[in-house]
């Protein structure tokens, strides 16, 4: 699924507004607001569905005034990806580091991008194609895989401290597009 920035999801929205009004020139599409277009075409039904979830509020304005809809805590969370920088580097940190390693041959392609689509999301550093690393315990990847035999050929998951004189700094920054990750938190910044 293709995912657009929310900012040019609201410019396209205020496009096809305006191309409805145009194409079809009728007495309604001329006079009628883009809150009106809206709520013909669902967007009021999404925003609705995103109060339920308690992922955004809405408040209505005074006499006059247009209501005010904003993020919850909940829906601030969930816009970043579902985890809070501020909290992220406050916690404390036991010095391991956790590793995942992988070799999965070219035959089974779907099953590597899926594998690291999955570390991604999860907030692992990638080092290598093929080797990952968290700060955090692998408690959910290894629940996936209790009770499966894993080869270890294909597949191991290690906690591991440097021993040749590399600094966390330096694991830090070969494993993590710090550039693009600010880029990303100010982007959400400039939207909220």
């Amino acid at each position: 699924m293709f995912r657009m920035k929310p900012k040019t999801e609201e410019l396209l929205y205020h496009m096809f507004w305006l191309g409805d009004r145009f194409m079809r020139p009728t007495f309604r599409n001329l006079t009628d607001s883009f809150e009106a277009w809206a709520y013909r075409n669902g967007l009021t039904r999404q925003l609705a569905e995103l109060a339920r979830r308690q992922l955004l509020e809405t408040k209505p304005g005074d006499a006059g005034e247009t209501r005010v809809v904003r993020l919850t805590q909940a829906g601030r969370l969930h816009a970043i990806g579902g985890r809070d920088p501020d909290s992220r580097w406050d916690r404390s940190w036991d010095g391991r580091w956790r590793m995942v390693l992988f070799d999965l041959p070219v035959e089974q392609n779907a099953a590597r991008d899926s594998l690291r689509f999955q570390l991604r999301k999860g907030g692992f550093g990638r080092l290598q194609k093929s080797v990952w690393i968290s700060p955090d315990p692998l408690n959910e990847e290894r629940a996936l895989l209790d009770g499966c035999r894993v080869n270890v050929g294909s597949l191991l998951l290690l906690e591991a401290r440097p021993c040749a004189g590399e600094s966390d700094e330096e694991i830090v920054a070969g494993a993590w597009d710090f550039a693009k990750i600010n880029q990303a938190y100010s982007d959400h910044a400039e939207v909220l």
